[in-house]
């Protein structure tokens, strides 16, 4: 996977998640509240205009993630850390994905809701592997940055990034869960912009060593000495 494009896809994904919850807060009822009412119920089933979250804010920007995780699978190279971090990452990748296809029955707003359904149910299970990996992750990559010089300026910010999180949405809860959920979905993707940014600037620098199975051609010296 070329590395700016993997970049470019990184920085569009934290565009399309903003963007898509959003418009999506905005097209629904006014008995909506994005102070309360949770980030999943923008694509329910009842929901207005579900396609803002379903397709732009869950699978959208699911691919791109998977994209940018490709791209800094190629990046980081060998290294048991560096594996397990892109691989968290392609678990929320993944996980968005399918959080635009495993839609809620009903909004909270909605009388006498009840999410009973098999897909309701699988939003449930996917939910959870996915918070998991959003929070594990940065902690992960964090201590693999560490290790590469062209990863290390960026390795304190990442390793802070999960209590960021956590502390966004502990301050906003006391405004409501929904805008708890919402605090922290947008610190880490700020976060995930600048990885992102980070990859394409490593992408434009030149490469000093070849990368992980990639001979290096040696330039062709001449019969006739100088």
């Amino acid at each position: 996977m070329p590395w700016r494009a993997s970049a470019i896809c990184g920085l569009a994904a934290s565009v399309t998640f903003v963007g898509g919850v959003l418009l999506g807060d905005v097209a629904q009822p006014d008995a909506f509240s994005p102070a309360n009412d949770d980030i999943s119920d923008l694509g329910a089933l009842t929901a207005s205009s579900p396609w803002l979250y379903n397709q732009v804010a869950a699978n959208l920007t699911g691919l791109l993630v998977v994209v940018l995780a490709l791209g800094i699978w190629g990046a980081l190279g060998e290294g048991l850390l560096s594996r397990l971090g892109v691989l968290g990452l392609l678990v929320v990748g993944v996980g968005l994905f399918l959080d635009g296809l495993f839609r809620l029955d009903c909004q909270g707003i909605d009388g006498a809701c009840e999410n009973t359904s098999w897909h309701s149910t699988a939003h449930r299970i996917e939910g959870g592997f996915t918070s998991t990996a959003l929070i594990l992750t940065p902690l992960v990559l964090a201590l693999a940055f560490r290790r590469l010089p062209e990863w290390r300026r960026i390795w304190l910010p990442t390793l802070l990034t999960t209590p960021a999180v956590i502390a966004a949405g502990a301050v906003l809860s006391t405004v409501g869960s929904g805008a708890s959920a919402r605090a922290a979905s947008v610190v880490w993707f700020l976060w995930l912009a600048l990885v992102a940014f980070r990859l394409l600037r490593v992408s434009s620098e030149p490469r000093g060593a070849a990368a992980p199975g990639e001979l290096v051609e040696k330039p062709p010296t001449s019969r006739y000495p100088r």
